[in-house]
């Protein structure tokens, strides 16, 4: 086998895919162990300078198995090479569609692996367009499976072949089932949408066609249709392929509607289903009922243009991502489709989505699967957040969440992500050099994954379309960029001061985008410094267009820390304008803390004002506290009993007006889906407990 392999490497490109096919066939012929096999083919494909993984390859090996070598050794093969990544395995699922499904009658045992491969591998789309030929894997699976003809999109993104590839198997399973059934007659169309029986020309080369079908073949056959019923509804069930499958419905509703009428004849007909004890009909049909509440609510509608806002890497990325030689932003469309979930205000999460991004290892496993760097995992998290924003920017009618909740999601819970990811990196460095007197300084060195952030950062400021801050917050990315030239002027300034300042004292070009913001959000959560207001580019002023006119008030949050008492005015200026993120002890902010401690101590007067500037722009648009804001505030729903209380009564019943204000100063959507993305919504009724 060594010097097969050797001759792969040798071959000219006219010969390499006859000397790989030898190869296949020697170590057919010799019973070689797969691994063994696949392990020398990819070295010997990798020397020769053939891209991984291949479709070449993909085919090649298909080709191979149906059905002259339909053999359970090139069957271990094939899977081998789709653990080893040495072909695509999207388009090998699509290569067996067309070749397994159509002859699974007369190949039972080849449909039934098909089915094992099938669940095996489809569902990790993202890694598996992860290459510099991703394209040429994209227009072989749609030259394969003919996707852009059966449904008029042009399969030219990643996401889009994704949906339709999803909603091409289940279609194809839901047909084969049909017929396996004698049910195809009882659909409206009587057709199927892809081929369920072998072709004219195909039937010749068979050679077992006319072989006396065994009842232990039919036993399979009846098992190979009740688990493709298995895959149908765990395709349906999923989370990332039945959004997938949501997608495909809210988007190509004339296909979606003729798979459901099939399904409807299937649920209704079809005594396989009935002997099944996970699922029944009624189950089948509630997953792709237009009631199923699972996905999306009916106030919540995509449309066409957001469908590929989701999905299209090459509309919002493309040149950018070739110029960093990153590949399409398809690898994190788990991440898109996790925030659009997550979005969804009709439910309470139980965890933060904090804890989904990072404690889960949603971000980590695609940063693994995907084998990119860090920098560009933090890029795809960013980006995804962003096209998040900017889908929601414009205001919606219904009781939906809005810009808020995505600024929130934005600034407050993929920072906390990004945190967590490079606090855990560091955690385990200060373990490691704990005890090592002689190296104290590199205790105090940042991790790669800090460094990956700056990398990130700085490269995000090329995505100038999806740095475009929505129309309510242009007045607070312009204050976060005349904040970084003020601090490149030397003009040093107290904590919330560039808060006060107004547009008209700005200078001229003194533009901001949704990138100050997320720096501004990394420098209050400890992850970035200062030095980042001088990447080149990250302000459009030069650093001598100072500001003009120093304003002579003083900041209304500057005002309460210096002691000024809690008067009317300034608390309706505390409502109106976030606290800052200046920390306390234990990194708890200061300035939250003490209208924290303001409702707790202070008069009955004083206690609702308080209140009252809690629930306001500190709750819905202080990014850099809100997890602090929100803990307050539940904190404050449920006071102790005071040690001198002595009354029957609840103790409660005097925080009536208290607690009027706070209930419906969170009562808002977007204030309870804030409360929801941090997964506090649970810890409310417990407060102090």
């Amino acid at each position: 086998m060594t010097t097969m392999a050797g001759s792969v490497q040798q071959a000219p490109p006219s010969q390499l895919w006859d000397s790989v096919l030898q190869l296949t066939k020697s170590a057919q012929d010799k019973n070689s162990d797969p691994l063994l096999w696949a392990v020398q083919l990819s070295s010997s494909l990798t020397s020769s300078a053939v891209s991984l993984p291949s479709v070449e390859l993909a085919h090649l090996l298909v080709s191979h198995i149906c059905w002259a070598n339909h053999v359970p050794i090139t069957w271990k093969f094939l899977e081998k090479a789709l653990t080893f990544k040495i072909v695509p395995p999207m388009l090998v699922l699509a290569l067996l569609s067309t070749k397994v499904v159509p002859n699974r009658q007369l190949h039972p045992t080849a449909y039934r692996l098909y089915l094992e491969l099938l669940k095996r591998h489809s569902f990790l789309f993202a890694s598996q367009l992860n290459g510099p030929n991703s394209q040429k894997i994209i227009k072989s699976i749609d030259d394969v499976l003919h996707l852009s003809r059966q449904y008029g999109l042009q399969v030219s993104e990643h996401g889009v072949l994704i949906v339709e590839f999803v909603f091409s198997i289940i279609w194809q399973l839901l047909d084969a089932s049909l017929d396996d059934e004698g049910l195809l007659e009882l659909a409206p169309d009587k057709k199927p949408r892809w081929p369920t029986r072998p072709q004219d020309m195909e039937i010749d080369g068979h050679g077992c066609f006319n072989e006396k079908r065994s009842e232990q073949n039919e036993g399979l056959q009846k098992a190979n249709t009740a688990m493709a019923i298995d895959i149908i509804v765990e395709f349906l069930q999923n989370k990332v392929t039945s959004r997938m499958l949501y997608l495909a419905r809210r988007n190509m509703p004339s296909h979606w509607g003729g798979f459901v009428q099939k399904l409807q004849v299937f649920a209704a007909n079809s005594s396989v289903l009935r002997t099944m004890k996970h699922i029944n009909p009624e189950g089948l049909l509630q997953l792709t009922s237009d009631t199923r509440r699972l996905l999306t609510r009916e106030c919540k509608t995509i449309s066409r243009q957001e469908f590929h806002a989701v999905l299209s890497s090459g509309s919002l990325m493309s040149s950018a991502c070739q110029s960093h030689g990153m590949s399409s932003s398809a690898f994190w469309l788990p991440i898109d489709l996790f925030l659009e979930d997550a979005m969804d205000g009709s439910e309470v999460a139980e965890i933060s989505a904090v804890e989904s991004l990072t404690g889960a290892g949603l971000v980590k496993a695609l940063q693994a699967v995907n084998a990119t760097t860090w920098h560009n995992a933090f890029l795809g998290l960013w980006i995804s957040a962003l096209r998040l924003v900017q889908r929601e920017r414009d205001p919606r009618e219904g009781p939906v969440p809005r810009l808020d909740t995505c600024l929130c999601m934005l600034l407050s819970i993929t920072t906390l992500a990004v945190t967590n990811i490079i606090e855990e990196e560091e955690a385990e460095l200060m373990e490691e050099t704990e005890g090592d007197q002689t190296n104290q300084r590199k205790e105090q060195a940042p991790g790669k994954r800090r460094k990956d952030l700056v990398t990130c950062l700085q490269r995000l400021g090329d995505y100038e379309t999806l740095l475009t801050p929505p129309q309510s917050v242009c007045s607070v990315v312009n204050q976060a960029a005349a904040k970084a030239i003020m601090f490149r002027s030397g003009l040093t300034v107290s904590n919330g001061y560039h808060e006060s300042v107004s547009v008209n004292d700005m200078p001229i070009n003194c533009v901001g985008n949704l990138r100050h913001l997320i720096v501004e959000a990394c420098i209050a959560r400890n992850i970035l410094d200062t030095s980042a207001y001088f990447w080149p580019g990250y302000v459009s002023a030069r650093s001598n267009q100072v500001l003009r006119n120093v304003p002579s008030q003083v900041p209304s949050w500057s005002s309460i820390m210096k002691g000024s008492p809690l008067t009317p005015s300034l608390g309706n200026a505390l409502v109106a304008t976030p606290a800052s993120s200046y920390p306390l002890l234990f990194l708890k902010p200061a300035e939250i803390e003490k209208i924290y401690e303001i409702a707790v101590n202070g008069s009955d007067e004083e206690k609702i004002s308080a209140a009252t500037i809690l629930c306001g722009a500190s709750l819905v648009r202080g990014w850099n506290i809100q997890e602090h804001t929100c803990l307050f505030i539940i904190r404050l729903l449920s006071p102790p009993v005071p040690a001198d209380y002595s009354g029957s009564d609840s103790h409660l019943i005097g925080y009536a007006s208290f607690f009027n204000v706070l209930l419906v100063g969170i009562s808002s959507i977007d204030s309870v889906q804030i409360f929801s993305l941090l997964g506090l919504v649970c810890w409310i009724p417990y407060g102090n407990s």
